[in-house]
């Protein structure tokens, strides 16, 4: 199992059942409900105590629910998470095991490494799909410890044997050079850093490792795809946040940070990656029942490879995905 290093000094770490401790600069980082949390800052939306009790009762509900009922439940005590987007939210959650599934085939990683990292894995649906029994392990990192909770019970469900670790994207606490894949699914935009969350998903890899990180298109003609309100991409940066307050008050303050497919290529550039590809991403949403729209995304699939569309939808197209190979 790749061993654990301090992600503030990366020092060799003492362990105890309740927590790690760094010998090196003295930090120590619990373990909470089975799961390491190494943070060095809190996730935006919530401080790290009320993090860690909000996960105990999350803990707790879980032991007579199931991930669907538990998912639900956390929406209904979060009023920062209005009811019409969690209503949009909950059936995509649901399903990312199997869009991760799909994801992984189109980019030919199903099978890629026996070490794989999924960086903002949230409640877990890539390591559903991307673990193989003695062939793959799986490692999951995300910032909001909550949701690692919930994933637990995911994981459990599915029977599927993951290590969650709550940590920050820009300082994983992984020796250098360990993991054969790399992956980041819809997380580039959350990052409070982005360019050292690629730096540390770069030096996290082996030689000859790939990644693939998938992120939403700030330029598309469509709602953002958070929120769903119209023309927030198009907007300045400082005029993002306002304009999101004054739409939608009852949200928690917004600070997604989605970028172009120029401005990726140039983090990816900056971050080490000598060879990124940053293309249209294909679109998955197996949760969409109907037969005409399931129609239209396997025609957008099957165009966006085209030279010249291509080209369009990596300006204005819905998502992107950067491929990498250090």
């Amino acid at each position: 199992m790749i061993p654990f290093v301090c992600p503030q000094c990366r020092g060799a770490l003492d362990s105890s059942p309740e927590r790690y401790r760094c010998p090196a600069c003295s930090r120590e980082y619990p373990i909470i409900c089975g799961i390491p949390d190494f943070r060095l800052r809190p996730d935006p939306y919530i401080g790290i105590a009320e993090d860690h009790e909000k996960g105990r009762l999350l803990w707790a509900a879980a032991q007579e629910r199931t991930f669907e009922e538990l998912l639900r439940h956390y929406y209904s005590i979060t009023k920062e998470d209005p009811p019409d987007l969690a209503a949009h939210w909950i059936p995509h959650s649901l399903s990312e095991p199997a869009i991760a599934g799909l994801v992984l085939q189109a980019a030919g990683l199903s099978d890629a490494g026996p070490e794989l990292l999924d960086v903002g894995c949230s409640t877990g649906g890539m390591l559903i799909t991307a673990a193989r029994p003695g062939q793959r392990r799986v490692t999951g990192v995300d910032v909001a410890f909550r949701w690692l909770v919930v994933g637990r019970l995911r994981l459990r469900e599915a029977g599927v044997e993951a290590r969650l670790v709550c940590a920050n994207a820009e300082s994983l606490p992984f020796p250098d050079g360990v993991f054969d894949v790399v992956t980041a699914q819809d997380s580039l935009e959350h990052f409070f850093d982005p360019l050292r969350a690629i730096s540390e998903g770069r030096r996290v890899s082996r030689g000859g490792a790939r990644s693939l990180w998938t992120t939403n298109n700030r330029y598309c003609p469509l709602p953002e795809p958070h929120l769903h309100l119209w023309g927030v991409g198009y907007l300045p940066r400082a005029w993002q946040a306002p304009y999101v307050r004054l739409r939608r008050g009852d949200l928690h303050p917004y600070w997604i940070r989605m970028r172009s497919a120029r401005e990726w290529g140039r983090f990816f550039a900056l971050g080490g990656y000598s060879e990124a590809r940053v293309l249209p991403a294909p679109l998955f949403a197996p949760h969409w029942q109907s037969g005409a729209l399931q129609a239209v995304l396997g025609v957008y699939n099957e165009v966006r490879t085209w030279p010249l569309v291509r080209q369009v939808l990596r300006w204005m197209g819905p998502r992107l995905w950067i491929e990498t190979a250090p």
